[in-house]
């Protein structure tokens, strides 16, 4: 008896439209078409070797199944929200689920966990499908200690008391004969995410030597450093609203800055709910900070320290869709004390299916700079223009770029195989 009202509480859990209205069936009576539509996290080679009782396709407009996985930053990991988007005969019948993965997962453990909730959310399709009769319910009770403690419950006390701490060391060492490029670099931080508050510290540095020989025998050796300390606290006000404070300390050659300091304050305003935030956002917001600036060269207004206010503010708007993705921002910023001097950028990115098979993504950004309070007096150096090692006078800056893509040819695409992925063995020098 206790058997039989397990395996109905799990069908319940499973498929509620199953059981609340009538689901159209697949079609044609073939095996589900499934679209995996995944830009981040999800590992594709895995779940179609596992997901053998559905076809992938490779269009959306080919399958029953749109399935479009998002993620976006956790407490401790990331969480995915897993969209189940019914086309053709499935046209309005969906469901949302929801992943959480933690940091101290594998990669295997990571993709074993989305595997088993893509089942669970495609089993009101497939049940529908010739595949059906393959189907069998199996329910595993949880022990105590398995059941997972959700930010603000009292069912059980976190150690850590949600913290997460990261380190990172590397180093890269590369010569030819008449070249040498070593490089060291660290960092450590820490970030705390609840509902109501984000916190977060770290620090970071990095060490850069480039030694050259020209052909007269002569010598050049460029050396570049840069590293910082930040901290920082967001307080959340309900579903709309954010207000934080942060500072920061930090030096780089690059920047003509030996020790910089800036303390600051935010406000943003979201229109949608937080929680939707990983299929769409539009963000407005305002900042205002202060700054105490060391420089390693008197700038071009003749200081070596100064201090600084400055205050800016943002629109941003971002969408992820079954059609695909777009975003835009426009940011101003502003030097209080001397108005002329500021920064003014807008930036955007679409990814948009046209129709079956062909997709255009288009990206560019634009900046007006009136803002280099940095540069050193002294100017720059042929070889500081060459090797980038600082930053050059500009009065704008921009990127733009447009792609096409065209694909056609067999609309499955199931089949697994990764013999020599990725080695290049066709590559010229």
């Amino acid at each position: 008896m206790l058997r039989t009202l397990c395996i109905c509480a799990v069908l319940w859990l499973w498929a509620p439209g199953v059981l609340a209205e009538e689901v159209p069936q697949a079609n044609g009576g073939e095996a589900i078409r499934l679209f995996l539509d995944c830009q981040r996290g999800c590992d594709g080679t895995y779940l179609r070797r596992e997901l053998t009782f559905v076809s992938f396709v490779r269009d959306p407009a080919d399958s029953d199944v749109h399935l479009l996985i998002t993620r976006q930053s956790s407490a401790s990991g990331s969480e995915y929200l897993l969209s189940f988007l019914g086309q053709g005969s499935f046209e309005g019948f969906g469901q949302a689920l929801r992943y959480n993965s933690s940091n101290a997962q594998t990669d295997h453990e990571r993709r074993v966990g989305m595997l088993r909730l893509i089942k669970l959310g495609l089993v009101p399709y497939v049940v529908q499908s010739p595949y059906a009769d393959g189907l069998n319910v199996v329910w595993t009770a949880p022990a105590a200690a398995e059941v997972a403690v959700r930010p603000g419950s009292t069912a059980g006390k976190d150690p850590w008391n949600y913290w997460v701490y990261t380190t990172e060391f590397g180093t890269e060492l590369k010569a030819q004969e008449r070249r040498e490029d070593d490089q060291i670099w660290g960092s450590m931080w820490a970030s705390r995410t609840t509902e109501a508050w984000r916190m977060g510290y770290g620090m970071d540095h990095r060490f850069r030597q480039r030694d050259f020989e020209f052909e007269d025998g002569s010598t050049f050796e460029d050396i570049s450093r840069s590293s910082g300390i930040y901290g920082f606290a967001i307080k959340s006000f309900g579903e709309h609203w954010g207000v934080g404070g942060g500072l920061r300390a930090r030096s780089s050659t690059f920047r003509n800055l030996e020790r910089g300091y800036r303390v600051a304050g935010a406000l943003e305003y979201n229109v949608f709910p937080y929680s939707e935030s990983s299929l769409r956002a539009l963000t407005t917001g305002y900042f205002v900070g202060a700054m105490r600036l060391n420089y390693e060269e008197p700038t071009v207004f003749g200081v070596l320290t100064e201090d600084r206010a400055n205050h800016g503010a943002w629109i941003d708007y971002t969408v992820k869709q079954p059609w695909g993705d777009a975003s835009v921002e426009l940011e101003v910023e502003q030097f209080l004390e001397d108005t002329d001097l500021y920064r003014v950028e807008l930036s955007g990115e679409l990814d948009y299916r046209l129709t079956r098979g062909l997709t255009v993504r288009l990206w560019a950004d634009a900046a007006l700079v009136r803002d280099q309070i940095y540069l050193p007096a002294s100017g720059l150096s042929d070889e500081d223009v060459l090797l980038g090692r600082r930053a050059l006078d500009t009065g704008f800056e921009t990127r733009v770029g447009l792609s096409l893509r065209y694909r056609f040819g067999s609309i499955y695409n199931s089949a697994v195989n990764v013999r020599l992925r990725n080695r290049g063995f066709t590559n010229i020098f």
